[in-house]
């Protein structure tokens, strides 16, 4: 046990310490290095030490002053918490587990460490372990508030969906305050044949707190997500009566009011919108669809272009001026979206596609309806992050797509004027990756990827097609706005191959018919590393 620190030198520490949480950090490291050198290994020194360092982003250092630490003090419990949140910060979720399960020998009764264990154990992808210290706490009744949230979290993972739908529905009701659950249950819902229900919860929680704002623009984005127009519009205007007027407030309500078939108020909406708040990229991506509809390309182009320009990396400004371009017969159509050049396919190795793959996927597959915010129709997509898994068929999967990309956009000519060629970079970071069970008549609608780069479609296993059924094909908008136009690409799937394209080209699948499922993997990915030359 070391020894106790000095009058002076434990005021020094606890002024250090208040600094730091005030996010005073400099003012934190000066104060501290007033301590007398003798107690500067001292543990108490080592966690204010260990505070400051990983504020300043020095994990590895901060690191090894809890450790230095814990040698002194193996059963101090603060130190542990530092020292396992610590490591779940520096992304090591095995390690922090680790550190969990050490404070919980001799601390068992320590509530918020089992919570944190189970949510360490989550992360690193053991939802069944997570699970079991979660219902360890709940039995006794014993489970922390967000403990609750966090068993309908693993429930979803686990794909036990209705006795998650159940969780949730039990913690909206306990404490209408938690967006997080109105927010999965009007994701889950749809996909499981009950859409009507969707935006129940949201509903009781705005009765509840009709002063919640922040409940209030959840509830709103909800409500836009699976196209529930009457409860858009309402929602909407009633936001703009309780906290005041509010550019998004007002495109929101006059998106309901195009949802609802009233496309020319929603243009006139919007139009004044545009003008009252030029600055704002998001007016101008909802608008210029509309005016697409209407036939009005000229001033929908005007709007696009100037998406485009308060927010280049947006990708909804470029698509919007890809149909403007084509509908106009303006030639930089070519140049923007050069179907031809850059959608990519590529054969990936066989090795990667076994069956194992195959029925890993399937597995996961454990809803009955698509998402109402997706694209598909007609089929089921996995929930999370697909590869993240820390499954062997998944991840060798994921590297031979990384590979592959790379080598191939490693072979395209930058361009400092293309908003996809101007981005390139040695190398990919995937941003969202999930697999897609299409059933017979399963199709996805045309659409783009709004916050992408690069987008893809990988076939894992394909039922036999005629023709151009179930084809991947680009250039035609959603079909809402009721434009006649072909597509300006179709590639017809083969088992194996990758299919990678800008993430604003438009693209959609041709609809097949087959007793046998049509499975895929995408994922949408930035770019990443050094500029490529």
């Amino acid at each position: 046990m070391p020894a106790s620190l000095t009058a002076a030198d434990l005021a020094i520490v606890r002024r250090a310490q208040v600094c730091l949480e005030q996010g005073a950090l400099t003012d934190a490291q000066a104060v501290l290095m007033q301590v007398s050198p003798a107690v500067a290994s001292h543990p108490d020194v080592l966690f204010v030490a260990a505070g400051i360092l990983a504020a300043q982003g020095q994990f590895a250092q901060a690191r090894r002053a809890l450790e230095g630490a814990l040698q002194q003090v193996p059963q101090n419990a603060p130190l542990w918490h530092a020292y396992a949140n610590l490591l779940q910060d520096m992304g090591d979720t095995s390690a922090a587990s680790d550190a969990w399960r050490k404070l919980l020998t001799f601390k068992p009764e320590d509530r918020a460490a089992r919570h944190n264990l189970a949510n360490a154990l989550r992360q690193s992808q053991r939802g069944q372990e997570a699970l079991a210290e979660v219902d360890g706490l709940s039995a006794h009744g014993s489970a922390l508030s967000d403990t609750w949230l966090l068993r309908a979290h693993l429930l979803s993972d686990l794909g036990q969906v209705e006795a998650a739908v159940a969780q949730y529905q039990q913690v909206a009701g306990r404490e209408p305050e938690r967006i997080e659950a109105h927010q999965m249950l009007a994701r889950l819902l749809p996909q499981t044949g009950q859409g009507a229900a969707a935006l129940d919860s949201f509903a009781i929680a705005l009765t509840a707190r009709p002063q919640d704002q922040a409940l209030h623009d959840a509830a709103i984005v909800a409500a836009r997500d699976i196209k529930d127009a009457e409860r858009l519009m309402a929602w909407a205007r009633e936001a703009q009566t309780r906290f005041g007027a509010n550019p998004l407030y007002a495109l929101a309500a006059a998106q309901g009011e195009n949802m609802a078939g009233n496309r020319g108020a929603a243009i006139s909406a919007m139009r004044q919108l545009a003008q009252d708040h030029p600055d704002l990229a998001g007016i101008r991506n909802h608008l210029a669809p509309l005016l697409l509809a209407s036939g009005d390309y000229t001033e929908a182009e005007q709007h696009a272009l100037a998406a485009t320009r308060l927010a280049p990396l947006d990708q909804s400004g470029w698509a919007w001026l890809s149909i403007a371009w084509r509908l106009m017969g303006d030639e930089r159509e070519y140049w923007l979206a050069d179907y031809e050049r850059l959608v990519m396919p590529i054969s990936l190795p066989e090795v990667v596609f076994t069956p194992a793959l195959t029925d890993t996927l399937e597995a996961l597959h454990v809803t009955s309806n698509h998402p109402a915010e997706q694209s598909l129709r007609g089929g089921t997509q996995t929930n999370g992050n697909l590869f993240d898994r820390p499954l062997p068929e998944i991840q060798a999967l994921r590297q031979a797509i990384e590979a592959a990309i790379t080598e191939r956009l490693a072979a395209l000519m930058p361009d400092p004027s293309h908003p996809f060629l101007s981005r390139l970079q040695s190398g990919i970071a995937f941003q969202g990756s999930w697999s897609v069970r299409l059933s017979s008549s399963g199709f996805h609608i045309n659409h783009i990827h709004h916050q992408g780069w690069l987008s893809s479609a990988c076939y894992i296993a394909l039922p036999p097609f005629e023709g151009d059924t179930g084809a991947l094909a680009f250039g035609v908008p959603d079909s809402t706005l009721g434009l006649d136009l072909s597509p300006r690409r179709i590639i017809r799937p083969q088992a194996g191959q990758l299919v990678i394209f800008p993430s604003y080209f438009w693209h959609g699948t041709i609809p097949f018919e087959s007793e046998a499922p049509r499975l895929t993997v995408a994922f949408d990915a930035l770019p990443f590393g050094p500029n490529q030359r």
